[in-house]
């Protein structure tokens, strides 16, 4: 298997050099550092991290940008998360994380909490309280043909910091891709993070992510990142629409998701009127927080519809409700 090594990068931007290639649908192992930007054995070596604002060590380093084999602007990708083998993990507020406890009470202190995986399904959280083990990819995006995205923040057509508990195992991410080669990053993977990460901090860790990659050419400018596969809240399989606002408000990234959903389910029902279809996204979609709290960067979200909901407006069976949303919106 191909293995990609972090080399730390602090933003995503087209300046930036491959640091590697990779073919479609060739299975590669990418390697993130956790959100304090260097790996920790024990407490101490963990606090120097938080404490670190300079220096060698950078908040949210990722891996990246990596050339995708005939990827081209206009493109999507679709990735496929295969595994996320989480390495050492922690919770606590890093001073690079650009807020302070002391100035808003509403964020999580800097008390550090360590924690491991005990079991396939646990971690042994902190004072005896055993916690699901549901690993994520907390930044995952494509490289911007004019933007610069800071490590920590988003873009709604290249992703970033989404913070979306749904990017885990099992999915399929479509990205609109806007540089040759498209310039694939991947950092931020949590342990375990409820939607909205709600304190500001989930549980931040280094990770192996094996995935791979496909290219495909939609028939449509895809405008939202979509998510499918089976939601980690409802257990079921779902589309999700993620959307990002342009300031810190949750309000913003709601409503672009709102704006995605109508563009799907009007690719999906294409006979519907689209008042008749914000309606029914009313009815079938629900909205989950991504990045909801830092204060710090673009607020995100995402709009889920089951498969159920799917086949019910759609008046079709799917077996594989990602093979099918191809057939319908890709070449």
């Amino acid at each position: 298997m191909f293995n990609v090594e972090c080399n730390y990068q602090t933003n995503i931007n087209k300046e930036n050099e491959f640091i590697a290639n990779i073919k479609q649908k060739e299975k590669t192992c990418i390697k993130t550092i956790n959100a304090y930007g260097d790996k920790f054995k024990d407490l101490n070596e963990l606090i120097t991290l938080i404490y670190s604002k300079d220096g060698k060590t950078h908040h949210h380093p990722l891996t990246g940008p990596i050339n995708v084999e005939n990827a081209k602007p206009g493109d999507v990708l679709k990735v496929h998360i295969y595994k996320i083998e989480i390495e050492e993990m922690a919770q606590s507020l890093s001073k690079t994380a650009g807020i302070d406890p002391l100035e808003n009470a509403d964020i999580a202190d800097r008390i550090p909490i360590i924690s491991e995986r005990i079991s396939k399904n646990e971690i042994d959280y902190s004072n005896g309280i055993k916690l699901e083990y549901k690993p994520m990819i907390g930044m995952i995006a494509t490289t911007p043909k004019k933007e610069n995205i800071k490590t920590g923040h988003a873009k709604r057509i290249n992703g970033g910091n989404l913070d979306i508990p749904f990017i885990t195992e099992g999915v399929d991410i479509y990205i609109p891709v806007e540089i040759e080669g498209a310039g694939l990053y991947l950092g931020d993977v949590h342990g375990l993070q409820g939607y909205g990460e709600l304190s500001g901090i989930a549980m931040e860790a280094s990770s192996q992510v094996i995935l791979d990659v496909e290219v495909l050419k939609p028939r449509k400018k895809l405008e939202n990142i979509l998510v499918i596969g089976k939601e980690p809240f409802s257990g079921k399989e779902c589309i999700g629409i993620v959307g990002v606002g342009k300031k810190m408000k949750v309000e913003d990234s709601v409503y672009d998701a709102f704006q995605g959903g109508i563009n799907i389910l009007q690719e999906l029902i294409p006979t519907m009127s689209k008042n008749m279809i914000k309606s029914l996204l009313t009815l079938i979609g629900n909205s989950f927080n991504g990045q909801a709290f830092s204060k710090t960067s673009e607020s995100t979200s995402i709009i889920v519809i089951s498969k159920e909901n799917i086949e019910r407006v759609t008046r079709n069976s799917y077996e594989n409700l990602s093979n099918e949303l191809q057939e319908i919106m890709f070449q």
